[in-house]
């Protein structure tokens, strides 16, 4: 329809535990061409080409935020 503004798109962030995880931890190292992109990319990335590296990325931060959610429960 002419006239009408069009929606942007919400920008995807990462909650601040993860970001925190992400600065934290030197090991983990994505493919170069998937370092700064969003969750949902990240994630097709993974299924579709079957990166290990990425893969091994995922199940680290994964566990990392577990632990923090552990952690976050047992203070309470």
């Amino acid at each position: 329809m002419p006239g009408m503004a069009r929606m942007k798109k919400p920008e995807f962030r990462f909650p601040p535990e993860v970001e925190a995880i992400w600065r934290n931890s030197p090991n983990l190292e994505p493919c170069p061409e998937f370092r700064e992109v969003d969750a949902p990319t990240f994630l097709a990335h993974i299924r579709r080409d079957k990166c290990e590296r990425c893969f091994a990325v995922f199940r680290q931060l994964d566990g990392e935020l577990r632990l923090i959610n552990y952690l976050m429960r047992g203070r309470n």
